[in-house]
């Protein structure tokens, strides 16, 4: 699991991204994975994930085709890291159910991540949901990505 840390040490702040492979049936033709996201700020965790219960018209969901969108996620904050000018990085999948942002500040960087659960939960998007701020460093982020990159990998290991 892809897990973004803040570099506060007495209340831990963190955005999780966990892909569901257990969920994919047939990995050849495979276009969307589906993924739960958890948002956790001191002793508060928040979890978005796919529920029975739902009746929305979608799921918590990532393209892989026609677009890879965890291609785009990636390389888009590898290409924000490099450029020094850039001051702000933003994504939304296709299928919005949350916003990340990273921005550049004195002492490091911000991330902001909002979840929007509306499509998944009724049968419109709302921009109404939780969001989560922390700061976190160069590293943190890299790392991110390092394992975004390798659950990437493993979606297409055919056991």
């Amino acid at each position: 699991m892809a897990k973004l840390i803040s570099e506060d040490e007495e209340i831990k702040s963190s955005l999780e991204l966990l892909f569901l492979k257990d969920k994919i049936k047939n990995k050849i033709a495979i276009s969307w994975i589906p993924y739960k996201i958890i948002l956790t700020s001191g002793e508060k965790s928040l979890i978005y994930e796919l529920e029975l219960k739902n009746k929305g018209a979608g799921d918590y969901v990532l393209a892989l085709k026609p677009v890879n969108e965890i291609e785009n996620l990636t390389c888009g904050i590898k290409k924000f890291l490099r450029d020094k000018k850039s001051t702000m990085f933003s994504f939304e999948p296709n299928e919005p159910s949350f916003e990340l942002i990273l921005e550049r500040s004195h002492r490091g960087y911000s991330a902001t991540c909002w979840l929007d659960a509306g499509n998944v939960i009724s049968n419109h998007y709302s921009w109404d949901g939780f969001g989560v701020r922390f700061f976190m460093s160069e590293k943190n982020i890299i790392s991110f990505v390092e394992e975004l990159s390798k659950e990437k990998e493993e979606l297409f290991n055919v056991c």
